[in-house]
């Protein structure tokens, strides 16, 4: 099973990072999926909350999990 592709949040091509800043859960987290165009303003998007990070994705993510195939 491969993964599916991940796409830019703002135009729709091939996305190659994830742009994160704050925390989840605490009201004040922002994250988008950007191509290496829009990558700047993704950090300027993010940073309103906080530093920024970022993790470089590939073409396509790996599945979150593995599941059998269900035949009935």
């Amino acid at each position: 099973m491969t993964g599916r592709p991940t796409y830019c949040a703002r135009c729709g091509g091939p996305a190659t990072a994830l742009i994160e800043a704050g925390h989840p859960g605490t009201g004040h987290y922002r994250a988008e999926v950007a191509c290496h165009r829009h990558e700047p303003a993704a950090h300027r998007w993010a940073a309103h909350v906080g530093p920024t990070r970022t993790t470089r994705i590939g073409p396509t993510q790996p599945p979150l999990f593995e599941l059998p195939e269900v035949t009935r």
